[in-house]
């Protein structure tokens, strides 16, 4: 599966949820998620931020699921991801680790989740970092990507004129932090 996702920073959810119920967007869910990230060291560069086309690892609490995950970084572009249920947060992090993979930080947000047409949008709080809207698209092959990232793009300019596009991940948005709070 190759996810496309464009994300912005926001300081508001409330007009993006009004234009949103206007087009009859699908309301699906609110949930509250944990993300704990993991690299490997040879994959860091010099600011600990993964290698644009290495994996990061995650395990991820979502209501009462959860998973392991390993996403092929691609900051300006679709990546690969891949994702198995695991029984424990223990068993997971022993798996990762035997992988090499070492923890980094945890990221951890409040999701409201929307459905429109093709696309997926979410509204995330996400601690230490502030408000964001994602708006994704899957797609079975990596065909069609750009276009589905413009489409993305025009989506967000359709709910959030405003906003600007926010290029780095949350993973790089939290590395940074933490590198800025360790100086």
């Amino acid at each position: 599966m190759i996810e496309v996702e464009i994300r912005a920073k926001i300081e508001d959810f409330t007009p993006i949820k009004k234009r949103l119920e206007m087009l009859g967007a699908l309301f699906l869910q609110k949930e509250k998620m944990a993300d704990h990230i993991f690299g490997r060291a040879k994959d860091l560069d010099q600011e600990h931020k993964i290698i644009d086309g290495c994996f990061s690892a995650r395990i991820r609490e979502k209501n009462d699921k959860l998973l392991v995950e390993f996403k092929e970084i691609k900051r300006a572009g679709a990546g690969l991801e891949f994702s198995s249920p695991v029984s424990s947060v223990e068993a997971a992090i022993n798996f990762l680790e035997k992988l090499d993979f070492e923890r980094a930080f945890v990221v951890a947000k409040a999701r409201e989740t929307y459905r429109y047409q093709d696309f997926e949008i979410c509204l995330d709080e996400v601690e230490q970092l502030g408000f964001f809207v994602e708006i994704e698209h899957s797609r079975q092959t990596g065909e069609g990507a750009a276009n589905a990232l413009k489409e993305c793009e025009k989506f967000l300019n359709l709910i959030a004129p405003s906003a600007i596009i926010e290029p780095k991940k949350y993973g790089d948005l939290m590395q940074e932090l933490i590198n800025k709070n360790n100086k």
